[in-house]
């Protein structure tokens, strides 16, 4: 058994060092194993990050810090572009047109989603319009999470937060009963129609039906009752929905985002007059 154990060490080590000097990382060996190290700590088995390492699909983003900088809302926050040029850039007014498709498709879950605490349906549906443009399967995303936060271990200053979100991402592949690599989405580290990161899945992702085993962030019914839910617990509910500045406060929680925020308002706001009229 102790061969077995450092013949497979032996087999890991030179695998990952292999994938390391390819991407031209030979100074990441050390991080790598430091990553590991604190995942571990956090009660992931030492086990499921190496099968992920070795899986075929894992890949280092070498690169990734350049996607944060390019970001929209940094752009913005930086007065490099305005709020119209946020508009313009998300189609929003688009977005505002092809509400109605959406809404009219999922009226029977967005109603049943209202009812629960009296949010108004056109916040969770703004928010994904926002997030996925409703939905659109071609917003899938194209970075597996667990890849993208080893890669922001690594490669960026945002180490507690990848520590924090592989841990989580191993607790939501567990209770989902999913593989790790189902999970892909943004190169930020969130993933399904609404673009929750693993701790945001971990503590808000609900099945519609509240079934854990059924739970799935690529169903519209669970993201919608999910988003529903991340509002409620973030100050939404019959009572508060009717005020601008709650409204404000639960959709900078959902992407701390002036920009974003305005915009997601902006769609809440046209779908309410839609819809009272």
């Amino acid at each position: 058994m102790f061969y077995k154990r450092v013949l497979s060490f032996i087999v890991f080590t030179v695998l990952m060092t292999a994938i390391l000097f390819s991407s031209g990382n030979r100074d990441y060996t050390e991080k790598l194993d430091e990553l590991r190290k604190k995942v571990v700590d956090k009660g992931v088995p030492e086990e499921w990050f190496n099968k992920n390492l070795e899986h075929e699909k894992f890949k280092l983003h070498t690169n990734i810090s350049k996607y944060f900088n390019n970001l929209a809302e940094h752009k913005v926050s930086r007065n490099e572009k305005d709020i119209n040029w946020y508009y313009r850039m998300f189609g929003v007014d688009a977005k505002i047109k092809k509400a109605e498709k959406f809404i009219r498709k999922h009226k029977e879950a967005l109603l049943a989603a209202e009812k629960k605490n009296g949010i108004h349906y056109e916040m969770m549906v703004a928010i994904i319009g926002m997030e996925t443009n409703y939905a659109e399967n071609r917003q899938r995303g194209n970075f597996y999470v667990f890849n993208s936060l080893v890669s922001q271990y690594l490669f960026t200053d945002r180490k507690r937060f990848s520590v924090n979100e592989l841990a989580a991402l191993y607790d939501f592949s567990k209770k989902s009963e999913k593989s790790t690599y189902y999970y892909i989405g943004s190169f930020a580290g969130a993933c399904g129609w609404g673009q929750f990161i693993p701790t945001s899945l971990k503590a808000y992702f609900i099945d519609s039906h509240d079934q854990d085993s059924d739970i799935d962030v690529f169903s519209v019914d669970d993201t919608i009752f999910s988003i529903e839910n991340y509002l409620h617990n973030h100050g939404l509910n019959s009572k508060t929905i009717s005020n601008k500045d709650k409204r404000y406060y639960a959709a900078h929680a959902y992407n701390h985002s002036d920009a974003y925020v305005k915009a997601t308002l902006k769609i809440y706001d046209a779908l309410r007059t839609e819809r009272k009229q």
